[in-house]
C-alpha cells in the first residue's frame, strides 16, 4: 500500500533516488585514546543505518506523511521485539570477561568464565548511558604558562574562557577546534595583573573579567580589544565605602547575575561586595560605570574595614556567588573564615546571616547545589583543609553545617569546587603533597547522601578551578601547571570535547603564498617578468624571494693590487688599499719602515726635516720661485675690545681700584717687600 503513494509522488515532488551522502559520526570507539583507563574498550557501538533510500525535497505532502507513518509503525514493532528479547536476556545471569575495568564480551550462564557480575565501571549499563559519570575520558588543553585561576563557559556550551596568573585571558571555540587545541583569541586586560575571575552573562553575549586591580571589564563574546564597558575606581581616601562609586582596592572575584543580563557582582579587598548595572549612568571623563549597591562585610566589631588596610580585625570577601535559579542569596566567603549572606532586597545594609565560625582560615570558594528553581545546599571550601555543606534554610552557627569533609588539603587561595548542574554531585580537588609522596586528586561525592563516589589521580597537576556546565555535562578542571583538563564520557556528555576529539588538524602547506608576503606584480610585456610569472606557478614564493635577494646583493669586489708583500695584507680589500698608500708615501719620503708609523708623529716628522729641506718634493715646489724664503704670519686677529683691554693693562696701576694714581697704595714703596709690623 505504501508503494502507490510513492509512485504518485514521483511526478510532482523533487525526489532524488540513489545513495545518501554519508555523514561521519563519531562513536565511542573514537575516544579510546583519551580514556583515563587505556585498557578499557567500548562495549557498545553506534548502529549505522543503510545509506540507500529516497531523499525528499522541502515540499512535504500528505503522500509523504503516509509513507513516513507506515515506516515508523514498522520500526516501532521491531524495537518492541528487541526490547522483549533484551528483557529475557537480562533475566538470565551474565558475566563480563576481560576484567580490569575494560569492556569485554558478555557470556550467558554461570559457567561462562571468571569475572564479576557487574558491568565494567567505564561502560554504563544498557539504558542508563545518560546517568554515567563524565570521568571516563579526559583531554588536556595547555592554556597558560602559569596556574589557571579563572574558568567560565557560555550558557550554550560552545565557548570557553580561561584566565591565569600570567594575566592572559584566552577564548576557545569548541566547534572550530581540532586536536591542536588552540585558542582563537588571547587578551591581556591589564599588564602585570593576574586574572581573578571570568564569567559569562546569561545571554552569552558579554563576558565579565575581574583582574587584580580595582576595575572590572566587560568584553564581547569574541574577545575584541575594545572594551564594551568598565567600572569606575573609587576614592581611596573615603573611609565609608558607601560614599564612593567603585572599589578602592584589588578585586578578588566576580559573578554575573543568573538571569538578569544587566547586573553582576564583584568582591574586593576594600571589604565590600558591589552590585553593578550596565544601564547605569556613566561617570567621569572616561564614562565608566558606577556601582548601584554596596554590600559591606562586617568583622567581629560589626565594622567594615578592608583587609589590606593593615588594621586589626579587618577582613575582606575572597569570593562571592549568587544562588542559582532564583538569585535570592548573595554569599561572600571572607578572609577570617566567616561566610556572610545577603538576601535580595531593594536596599542593602549589613549581612542578613553571618556564619562567623564557619571556618578557621580563609574561605577560597562558595558554591550552591541547585535543586529545582532554588538552592537548598551551600558548599564552602577553605584553607583550613575542610569543606562544609550548609542548609540555606537554617543558616546559623548554632545549627552548624549539615556535613563536614575533613582531611582535604588546600594550599591555593583560589582553590575551588563545583556542583553538577542537576544537583547530584559535588567535586573538588586536593593538591600534590610532596612530603607524603602522594598525588593530586579530584574527588567526587554524592550530593544527596554525601557518600564518596570517585577519586581521580591528577599526578603533579594540582586542581584549582572547576566548572560543570549543564549543556555539556563535562567536568572541566583548571590546574596549577596551566593545563585545562576536560573530563567527559562518550555516553552522557555532549558537545564540548566531543567536537574536537578525533578531528585532525588541517595540514599546513609550507609553500603558501601568505607566508612569503604579498605577491609580486609582473609586467607581461617584459620577457623577464613573463618568465618570473610562470616560475610562480609552483607557489613557492620563498624560494623566489631568496633568489631576488641574492641577485640584488652587492657582492662585486674591486680590482686587487698586482703585488702583495705580506700575507696579512691579502685578508681584505681595504687593508690592501691602505698598504698600497703607505708604500707609495714611504717611497716619496724615502722611508725605510712601511709597516707602520712611530708612536710619536711629531718626532717622526722632525727626524726627516733636514732631508725634506734638501729635497723638497711635496709642497715646497709650488713656492720655489714666488716665495723662496718662508715668511710665517704669527699675527692673531683681535677684536676692538681686546685691543683696548691690552692697552689699559700696560703700566702700573692699582689692582684694587684700577687707577694709576690713587690713595690705596704708596707708589714710593711699590714693588718693595712690605715691612712686617709687630
Amino acid at each position: 500500500e505504501a508503494e502507490a503513494p510513492l509512485a504518485e509522488m514521483m511526478g510532482f515532488l523533487p525526489v532524488s533516488f540513489g545513495k545518501k551522502q554519508v555523514v561521519r559520526t563519531l562513536g565511542p570507539e573514537v575516544h579510546h585514546s583519551t580514556a583515563r583507563n587505556k585498557g578499557a574498550a567500548s562495549a557498545a557501538t553506534s548502529d549505522r543505518r543503510g545509506g540507500g533510500g529516497v531523499q525528499f525535497g522541502k515540499r512535504a505532502t500528505d503522500a509523504a506523511g503516509i509513507v513516513g507513518a507506515s515506516r515508523r509503525a514498522g520500526r516501532a514493532e521491531e524495537e518492541k521485539a528487541k526490547a522483549e528479547a533484551g528483557a529475557e536476556a537480562e533475566a538470565q545471569p551474565r558475566r563480563w570477561r576481560g576484567g580490569g575495568g575494560g569492556g569485554g564480551e558478555e557470556a550467558e550462564g554461570e559457567d561462562g568464565g571468571g569475572g564479576d557480575d557487574e558491568a565494567p565501571p567505564d561502560v554504563p549499563l544498557p539504558g542508563r548511558e545518560a546517568e554515567a559519570l563524565p570521568t571516563s575520558h579526559e583531554v588536556a588543553i595547555q592554556a597558560h604558562e602559569k596556574a589557571v585561576t579563572a574558568l567560565g563557559l557560555d550558557p550554550k556550551g560552545t565557548r570557553m574562557v580561561t584566565g591565569g596568573m600570567d594575566g592572559v585571558v584566552k577564548f576557545y571555540d569548541f566547534g572550530g577546534m581540532s586536536e591542536e587545541k588552540h585558542a582563537f583569541r588571547s587578551v591581556e586586560p591589564v599588564d602585570g595583573h593576574m586574572v581573578q575571575a571570568v564569567c559569562w552573562g546569561p545571554s552569552g553575549g558579554c563576558l565579565l573579567v575581574a583582574c587584580s586591580d580595582a576595575k572590572a571589564r566587560i568584553y564581547d563574546r569574541d574577545g575584541s580589544s575594545a572594551l564594551l564597558q568598565s567600572t569606575v575606581k573609587g576614592d581611596m581616601y573615603v573611609r565609608d565605602m558607601t560614599h564612593t562609586k567603585g572599589h578602592t582596592q584589588m578585586l578578588t572575584s566576580g559573578m554575573w547575575h543568573p538571569f538578569h543580563a544587566e547586573q553582576w557582582i564583584t568582591s574586593s579587598l576594600d571589604g565590600t561586595i558591589r552590585i553593578w548595572d550596565i544601564n547605569a549612568t556613566p561617570v567621569g571623563m572616561d564614562q565608566v560605570l558606577p556601582s548601584v549597591h554596596v554590600l559591606k562585610t562586617l568583622d567581629r566589631r560589626n565594622v567594615c574595614v578592608g583587609g589590606a588596610a593593615g588594621r586589626a580585625g579587618g577582613l575582606h570577601p575572597c569570593c562571592c556567588a549568587y544562588s542559582p535559579g532564583d538569585a535570592k542569596l548573595i554569599a561572600g566567603g571572607c578572609s577570617d573564615g566567616s561566610v556572610q549572606i545577603f538576601f535580595e532586597k531593594a536596599r542593602y545594609m549589613k549581612p542578613d546571616r553571618i556564619l562567623r565560625t564557619a571556618h578557621t582560615a580563609q574561605v577560597t570558594d562558595v558554591a550552591f547545589v541547585s535543586e529545582g528553581t532554588g538552592a537548598k545546599l551551600m558548599i564552602t571550601r577553605s584553607l583550613d583543609d575542610t569543606m562544609k555543606a550548609w542548609d540555606t534554610r537554617m543558616l546559623s552557627d548554632a545549627k552548624g553545617p549539615v556535613k563536614v569533609w575533613g582531611d582535604l588539603p588546600c594550599t591555593h587561595e583560589k582553590s575551588g569546587l563545583c556542583a553538577s548542574p542537576d544537583g547530584r554531585f559535588i567535586a573538588t580537588g586536593t593538591p600534590l603533597q610532596k612530603s607524603a609522596g602522594g598525588a593530586a586528586t579530584v574527588r567526587i561525592w554524592d550530593a544527596k547522601d554525601f557518600s564518596h563516589l570517585k577519586t581521580l589521580d591528577f599526578g603533579k597537576k594540582t586542581p584549582i578551578r572547576f566548572a560543570w556546565p549543564r549543556e555539556l555535562n563535562q567536568l572541566i578542571v583548571g590546574t596549577s601547571t596551566g593545563e585545562v583538563t576536560m573530563l567527559y564520557s562518550p555516553f552522557s556528555s555532549k558537545k564540548g570535547a566531543l567536537h574536537f576529539v578525533g578531528r585532525r588538524a588541517k595540514a599546513k602547506v609550507s609553500n603558501e603564498l601568505g607566508t612569503a608576503g604579498p605577491g609580486p606584480i609582473f609586467n607581461m610585456t617584459d620577457p623577464g617578468d613573463i618568465k618570473k610569472f610562470y616560475s610562480t606557478g609552483h607557489g613557492n614564493m620563498q624560494k623566489i624571494r631568496r633568489q631576488e635577494a641574492r641577485q640584488a646583493q652587492k657582492t662585486m669586489t674591486p680590482i686587487r693590487p698586482p703585488e702583495m708583500e705580506s700575507a696579512a695584507a691579502q685578508t681584505s680589500d681595504g687593508m690592501a688599499f691602505a698598504a698600497l698608500v703607505l708604500k707609495h708615501g714611504a717611497k716619496q719620503l724615502n722611508l725605510q719602515n712601511t709597516s707602520g708609523q712611530e708612536r710619536d708623529a711629531q718626532k717622526a716628522l722632525l727626524a726627516y726635516a733636514a732631508e725634506a729641506e734638501k729635497n723638497p718634493s711635496l709642497v715646497d715646489h709650488a713656492y720655489a720661485k714666488t716665495q723662496p724664503e718662508k715668511v710665517l704670519d704669527w699675527s692673531v686677529d683681535e677684536s676692538e675690545g681686546d685691543k683696548r683691554m691690552s692697552t689699559t693693562m700696560k703700566g702700573d696701576f692699582c689692582r684694587k681700584c684700577g687707577q694709576k694714581v690713587c690713595r690705596c697704595v704708596d707708589y714710593s714703596v711699590w714693588g718693595q717687600k712690605k715691612q712686617r709690623t709687630s
